[in-house]
């Protein structure tokens, strides 16, 4: 009798072991603080959709739930915010909820609830990192707030996040009210780095940057291309020439980085603001839809103007 599961061929490479993610989902349980009427909701939620390839006979694997989860995270987190910040505009709220919603910020979620322990994924998933792997992590805690969802409805699956999410509302919050003598810094990370730099010059009348490709670096084949942009900027500092420099591998991207760049450069210069506010305005990592991966704690974001500006309407 063959050890190998059908379908799979025989190889010299040895069989990777399967871990027991029976303690793993114990330890999730746990710390989720919740207790599932129906325990095979909690399963489906963390089965990969490789492990339902290679054992057909399993519940179903959990995209389902992932897609009902991910509704639910985000109307969770809008009414959030809107209690939070009944004076904000939506523009500025839909940016702080893509910031917290964002794939890096779930799979941190994820991280601290235990997950990857208790996943079930195929051979493959499991041997390249899948328990480590941000998609993955993401999805699953998608997942299991969706599982909640339907196990408990809707106040159930409410309660859950916002006790995971209260901390970064209240770090959102706080570097709103920090930020509100610069409006352009929530909308900085929304897609398009040459948008906000563009806006925030416009604010002091001055004129859009312009873009030049100063050097072409490596093979034809993996080019990467440096690019400047630069802004004659206009604030308390008087009118001086900015310079932004942004690296990648099309003209296109190394003119966002350049971008992004010359924004905080632009920042620090019209508004005097402190370096660790420009710190705060980094370049998207993984989706090109929020600021960073969390919001900084309170605390860690000095004002960027003086009480007067801190008071003005954003």
């Amino acid at each position: 009798m063959s050890d190998f599961p059908r379908g799979e061929r025989r190889s010299s490479r040895p069989l990777i072991p399967v871990p027991d993610t029976t303690a793993g989902t114990l330890e999730l349980v746990r710390r989720l603080g919740y207790t599932f009427r129906d325990p095979t909701l909690l399963e489906a939620s963390l089965t990969h959709p490789s492990w339902h390839n290679e054992h057909p006979e399993a519940v179903s694997d959990n995209q389902r739930h992932e897609f009902l989860g991910d509704a639910v995270v985000g109307l969770v987190i809008t009414e959030a915010l809107l209690e939070r910040m009944p004076d904000r505009r939506e523009g500025q709220l839909t940016v702080l909820k893509s910031q917290l919603v964002r794939e890096s910020a779930l799979a941190e979620q994820a991280q601290s609830l235990g997950i990857g322990s208790a996943l079930r994924l195929g051979r493959g998933e499991d041997y390249t990192g899948g328990r480590q792997r941000t998609s993955v992590l993401a999805d699953a805690f998608e997942a299991v707030v969706g599982a909640v969802f339907v196990d408990g409805g809707y106040e159930a699956a409410r309660e859950l996040v916002r006790r995971l999410f209260d901390d970064l509302l209240d770090a959102a919050a706080a570097a709103v009210a920090e930020l509100g003598a610069t409006p352009t810094a929530l909308s900085a990370g929304v897609a398009n780095w040459k948008t906000a730099v563009q806006e925030l010059l416009q604010q002091h009348a001055n004129l859009p940057p312009t873009y030049a490709v100063v050097e072409e670096q490596g093979p034809f084949h993996a080019r990467t291309f440096v690019v400047q942009a630069t802004a004659r900027a206009t604030g308390e500092n008087g009118e001086v020439e900015l310079v932004g420099v942004g690296r990648g591998p099309s003209k296109k991207l190394a003119e966002h980085a350049a971008a992004a760049d010359l924004y905080q450069r632009v920042l620090n210069h019209v508004h005097n603001a402190d370096p660790t506010l420009a710190a705060l305005l980094q370049a998207p990592v993984t989706r090109p839809s929020g600021l960073r991966a969390r919001p900084l704690a309170l605390g860690e974001v000095k004002k960027a103007a003086d009480d007067e500006s801190d008071g003005a309407t954003p």
